[in-house]
């Protein structure tokens, strides 16, 4: 099963969290799309850009920070970490 952790920070505090899982037959790049548009959608937040630093970030670390900057719309928080804690392949 792919799994990711979201975590909205707020003045380097942890402010809401959330875990999304896909069980899909699709490719990993796919699952991570799906997981962060149900992070977005359960946040009710507008999905990050997702840059190729981001990508590179993602795939060397398994992890990867959203600030600001990265969303259309106005956020209420510093930072959004999105953790990839499983990927399915145990």
């Amino acid at each position: 099963m792919y799994k990711l952790w979201a975590k909205k920070i707020k003045s380097n505090r942890i402010v809401d969290s959330l875990v999304v899982n896909n069980k899909e037959n699709i490719s990993p790049d796919e699952k991570r799309e799906k997981c962060l548009k149900e992070i977005c959608q359960k946040f009710d937040m507008s999905v990050p850009v997702w840059l190729k630093t981001h990508d590179m970030e993602f795939s060397q670390f398994k992890i990867v920070t959203f600030f600001p900057h990265d969303f259309i719309d106005e956020v209420d928080f510093d930072k959004l970490e999105v953790e990839l804690i499983d990927d399915g392949t145990n």
